[in-house]
């Protein structure tokens, strides 16, 4: 078990005399077994130990007894104790007493400069853990269980948002995932140690004990093996897991057209073309991105069906995040989104066959003959170059164009309204028009149906809208 540790540590790179690591010890038989070999490692001139414990004040002398047996033993065996009290309400559930102890974990590892956060789940926990997601009815996410190391940006994802703690950090690791309960328990009798018994662990009141106490045991008649089997299926799911997020991540930048502060659009046919998996992890990845809370399968299922249906609906995918259909894009917003960044101009301005007009705000107006690097939606493909010379111009009253995939002519006010548009941005908004002042192009919105192409490659000519480079806009 030392020899595991040992190399596990090394692996996760924190496993050198230099390194500091931050260890929860709660007092019970899996934590002191981690903090004993982490002594032992010590001595050994392994890393050094600060042993941490919040008091969450739950259940009165005998919590703050087991504070002070983990502050003695740690006294004892000469390593540095990080002790702290909550004082939480007493009908507090376990999720927030979870959620405070990580909050405490998270400040004690910056103010201790650790290398990592290591806490003592073992491979029942692992068990219990994917049992309690499958009674949730979950996916590969939920069915990997535990993970044996979350980066800092994922475990202390609330602290940094609430600005509680810095935006880098050390990893929670878990170096016990593989071994049993029996196995600690063995661990700390064969060292002469003596842990505390917390009696919230055996209140069949919660879930988890529920599922300890009562249906593992079940299922253990049937496979005495259980907890080595979901163990087995934690780590497929998890490497399953992982290989969908690769993939997505190969085509995250195809999809992706737009983000900025509480909005991220994709591009809808991109999106559409992908297969479901990879669509409901696109839309997950999103909402995590954006800070909102998770959503549920049925929720998720409804913006797959609309995706797939007819363009200008909307959907309240969660109670943070709006999601809206429109032909080109899919948008997921939130009520404190950025405006977009987006070019203005003030007065029509002739477009070259060729060449760089400049815009009002920094943006930039380019017609070209070869298509551009990164095809986004600020381009727009032509079949041939026009026979008069194109024009960027503001919108006037009455303005109609008809869209792709429209059934017919539309206002410019009402397609402004769909895709969200602030209102300060529409009277600057560019918009292409032809010689006799047909509307082509709404920059970056919405191409007329008399210009699509079936196929982009096969254009002869290149409009587009080029942002200003961050150096540019300072």
């Amino acid at each position: 078990m030392l020899n595991h540790l040992r190399q596990f540590l090394l692996a996760e790179g924190c496993g050198q005399a230099t390194d500091r690591l931050l260890v929860a010890v709660s007092g019970g038989s899996d934590s002191l077994a981690l903090m004993h070999l982490l002594y032992t490692l010590w001595r050994e001139g392994g890393p050094t130990p600060v042993v941490a414990h919040l008091d969450h004040g739950l259940r009165g002398a005998e919590s703050a007894a087991d504070a002070a047996f983990v502050a003695e033993t740690a006294t004892a065996w000469g390593l540095r104790a990080v002790i702290e009290q909550a004082h939480l309400p007493p009908d507090t559930t376990p999720a927030a007493a979870r959620a405070a102890r990580y909050a405490f974990l998270a400040t004690a590892a910056i103010a201790e400069q650790a290398a990592g956060v290591l806490v003592a789940h073992q491979a029942d926990d692992q068990a219990e853990t994917v049992l309690m997601h499958i009674l949730r009815g979950a996916g590969p996410a939920g069915l990997r269980g535990m993970r044996a190391r979350v980066e800092w940006n994922e475990w202390a994802a609330p602290m940094i948002a609430a600005g509680q703690v810095p935006q880098y950090g050390p990893p929670l690791l878990r170096p016990l995932l593989g071994v049993s309960r029996s196995e600690l328990v063995a661990y700390c009798a064969a060292h002469g140690l003596q842990p505390r018994h917390d009696p919230t662990n055996q209140n069949v009141r919660y879930v988890r004990a529920r599922i300890r106490h009562q249906i593992l045991p079940q299922l253990a008649t049937e496979n005495p093996q259980i907890v080595a089997a979901l163990g087995r299926m934690a780590r497929i799911c998890a490497e399953d897991y992982d290989f969908i997020q690769q993939t997505l991540t190969n085509h995250w930048r195809q999809l992706l057209v737009e983000q900025r502060r509480g909005f991220i659009a994709f591009d809808r046919p991109a999106l559409r073309a992908l297969h479901p998996v990879l669509r409901r992890y696109a839309l997950r990845r999103a909402i995590a991105e954006l800070g909102a809370d998770e959503p549920g399968l049925t929720q998720i299922d409804a913006a797959m069906q609309l995706i797939d249906g007819p363009s200008g609906r909307s959907l309240q995918l969660t109670p943070q995040i709006t999601l809206i259909c429109d032909q080109r894009a899919i948008s997921l917003r939130r009520p404190d989104a950025a405006p977009p960044f987006a070019p203005q101009i003030t007065t029509p301005v002739v477009l070259p066959l060729t060449g760089t007009v400049q815009l009002a705000n920094g943006w930039r107006c380019v017609a070209q003959t070869h298509p551009p690097d990164n095809p986004d939606r600020w381009w727009l493909p032509l079949a041939q170059a026009p026979d008069q010379p194109l024009t960027l111009r503001p919108r006037r009253p009455g303005d109609r164009m008809r869209p792709a995939g429209a059934p017919g002519s539309r206002r410019v006010q009402d397609i402004f309204v769909d895709m969200h548009v602030p209102r300060a941005l529409r009277d600057g908004w560019p918009l292409l028009v032809t010689a006799d002042d047909q509307i082509i192009w709404l920059a970056g919105l919405r191409v007329a149906a008399s210009i699509v192409m079936p196929n982009p490659n096969q254009a002869t000519m290149w409009i587009g809208m080029v942002a200003p480079t961050v150096s540019e806009q300072e």
